[in-house]
């Protein structure tokens, strides 16, 4: 039963948290970057999506925090 004030069981969230070394989120946060701008997050998501067929619908893709995406710093290749 869900009582006023709680969210339905498919719009609860849970957390996950992931310990890696540094170079390893040093590389994790290029992807991001690399991949649009993306957060590190939907980088996450959708790889469990694309790799692992997890039902991830394209809302939870987007930055939850409402960040606008950067454009990407141009190089002076």
């Amino acid at each position: 039963m869900v009582t006023e004030g709680q969210g339905s069981e498919e719009r609860r969230s849970a957390f996950l948290q992931l310990r890696v070394t540094p170079q390893m989120h040093a590389a994790i946060a290029r992807l991001a970057l690399d991949h649009d701008n993306i957060t590190i997050r939907a980088l996450v998501m959708n790889a469990l999506k694309q790799t692992y067929g997890l039902d991830v619908p394209d809302a939870e893709l987007r930055d939850q925090r409402g960040r606008q995406p950067r454009p990407a710093a141009a190089t002076g290749d």
